[in-house]
């Protein structure tokens, strides 16, 4: 695998390997990890017939190791900058290397088999500047298993809810696509998802949910994890002054609530629980969007909680 000179440390790079894999298109799928070693192969290999490019946080479990014996595009930063920081590093990489297409994905999911094709088929459209898929969560069936898949739902749901209103949705999540002409800077964000939509909709592009495309994930390993992320999440909306998120939207989110009901009725008994969990969620997150020292800790994306088996999520993939 051939060097490239190190960039400056002030660029947030320590090096850029580029993958032996051969460029074929115009899109380049693009992972931010920290700290993803056990995840990364399982992603790696479902993807290994595009163009990939991984950004290494600073990880300490040897995760640049892992993407170097991939054939993946490898960018590292020497200490923990924070996921819009290695975004922005990916943007600047897929436009000096020609790519009008960045297909975002979290390290420990498993896009579907028409995933990818299809956020390419829909961004292709002259009026579409992003697109979402539908995201499943998998992980062992216990409290904090069906409290998360309610809110993801809810979640698939109100994107669903907005598309039909307005024509366009929120593209946040854990797989996403969007042409990077038209997202000039995502660094510093605490919520860089919402700074693609609203980079997108100033150009009067539409940002789209592709039902037929889906990425599975894995889901929250306990209560205390879904209210780190939901808080995380929530202040990264709230820091803008029209969030694009279904969440944030009363008439997005009641819809979504009826709809994630009425698909799977057993969902309701997980309703109370889990408006009580978003209220402290917000009431949290508030907190942290008026507390500066909170705002810059937020912008790191870290969480204390561990991961389910990766290999689950794999293997619902391929069902």
């Amino acid at each position: 695998m051939r060097m490239r000179e190190p960039i400056s440390a002030s660029a947030g790079l320590d090096l850029i390997r580029s993958g032996s894999r051969r460029r074929q298109r115009d899109s380049l799928l693009v992972v931010c990890a920290y700290n993803e070693a056990n995840s990364l192969p399982y992603l790696l290999d479902a993807v290994s017939d595009h163009d990939t490019l991984v950004v290494d946080d600073g990880s300490i479990d040897g995760t640049h190791r892992v993407v170097s014996r991939s054939g993946a595009a490898l960018v590292v930063h020497p200490t923990r900058l924070g996921k819009s920081f290695s975004l922005q590093d990916a943007l600047g990489y897929a436009s000096s290397q020609g790519y009008k297409v960045v297909i975002e994905i979290d390290a420990d999911a498993i896009p579907g088999s028409r995933a990818v094709s299809s956020l390419i088929k829909a961004v292709a459209r002259e009026d579409v500047g992003g697109a979402s898929v539908w995201q499943v969560p998998i992980g062992p069936r216990n409290v904090s298993y069906f409290l998360d898949e309610f809110i993801w739902s809810m979640l698939n749901h109100g994107k669903r809810a907005q598309q039909a209103l307005s024509g366009s949705c929120h593209t946040g999540g854990v797989m996403n696509a969007f042409k990077i002409d038209y997202v000039p800077r995502v660094s510093g964000a605490i919520n860089d998802d919402e700074q693609i939509c609203i980079a997108l909709r100033s150009r009067r592009l539409k940002t789209v949910l592709v039902k037929d495309a889906v990425a599975y994930f894995d889901a929250s390993s306990s209560i205390g994890h879904i209210m780190q992320r939901r808080r995380r999440m929530v202040t990264g909306h709230m820091v803008y002054s029209k969030s694009t998120a279904p969440s944030m939207d009363a008439t997005a989110l009641g819809m979504a609530v009826f709809w994630s009901i009425r698909e799977k009725p057993s969902r309701l008994p997980w309703l109370v629980p889990a408006v009580m969990l978003e209220l402290v969620s917000r009431l949290l997150a508030w907190k942290d969007s008026r507390d500066s020292v909170a705002l810059e800790r937020t912008k790191h994306w870290v969480t204390t909680y561990e991961k389910n088996r990766i290999s689950d999520i794999r293997d619902s993939s391929i069902r």
